[in-house]
């Protein structure tokens, strides 16, 4: 609730006490219903079509915002009115940012570019990245882009009803680590998701939260280094009572953009 609005309550009911029920609320929105996942999976498929828009767009010399008007133009064309953030397009060097905002950098070979878009329908979101490389990959670049790949499918994998949220951000941090990219990991695995792009629970190695069927989020683990750039790879995910429903559907296979 904004402050604003607070203050507007205890106006209206002076001399009234106030208690937090988030908890409650957070517990409450933490399993989906079928009627829910329904609209989760055709957000999830409308910011699968951002994706595919996006890498069409990518040629040498492009900027970023041109890129990224690609990407909104299409998926405003198949319906969608609202997006679940303002989606982000990076190139190059930029890409070290998690969270950097687009601009007039221009696309140059050996650039990673992370796409990260959500759409926003009928009231639920949806949130997918996909990174890519431009022109030529050095073995790094694709030593760093499998070992990320490799840490989103071991969280995946360990999606199972009656395990423990940490447990996924451990798993994937500590393969990360493993290869000597730990200091690069530097923000949770996922989080999630539902009427908020950012729901319960946060998916970090303290949360002793108990995975539950119909729980969405995302898992979304990622290395950023300085001076080289950022790979992060990241779906939406349902448990179920068999294991895990992938939400998103874009290949997450390296691909190398010519």
């Amino acid at each position: 609730m904004i402050l604003s609005r607070y203050y507007r309550l205890e106006g209206l009911f002076q001399g009234e006490q106030f208690e937090n029920i988030e908890p409650e609320l957070q517990q409450m929105r933490l399993s989906k219903d079928e009627s829910e996942l329904k609209i989760m999976r055709e957000a999830a498929r409308l910011a699968d079509l951002g994706i595919e828009a996006g890498v069409k767009a990518l040629d040498e010399g492009v900027t970023e915002l041109e890129v990224l008007s690609s990407i909104e133009s299409e998926m405003k064309k198949n319906g969608v009115r609202k997006f679940s953030f303002d989606p982000i397009v990076l190139f190059g060097r930029k890409s070290a940012d998690p969270h950097g905002v687009p601009g007039n950098h221009k696309l140059n070979k050996g650039d990673f570019i992370p796409f990260d878009i959500g759409a926003h329908y009928h009231g639920y979101c949806s949130d997918i990245t996909r990174t890519f490389i431009y022109g030529e990959a050095t073995q790094e670049q694709e030593e760093i882009y499998q070992t990320v790949l490799n840490a989103e499918l071991a969280a995946i994998n360990h999606c199972e009803v009656g395990n423990k949220v940490g447990e996924l951000d451990t798993i994937s941090r500590n393969l990360i680590a493993d290869k000597g990219y730990g200091p690069y990991f530097i923000h949770r695995l996922g989080h999630g998701l539902g009427i908020d792009v950012h729901e319960y629970p946060s998916l970090n190695h303290t949360n002793d939260q108990i995975l539950v069927e119909g729980m969405a989020f995302t898992i979304e683990p990622g290395i950023y280094i300085p001076d080289i750039g950022g790979v992060r790879i990241e779906d939406d995910i349902v448990i179920t009572q068999d294991g895990v429903e992938v939400l998103t559907s874009y290949p997450k296979e390296l691909q190398i953009i010519k």
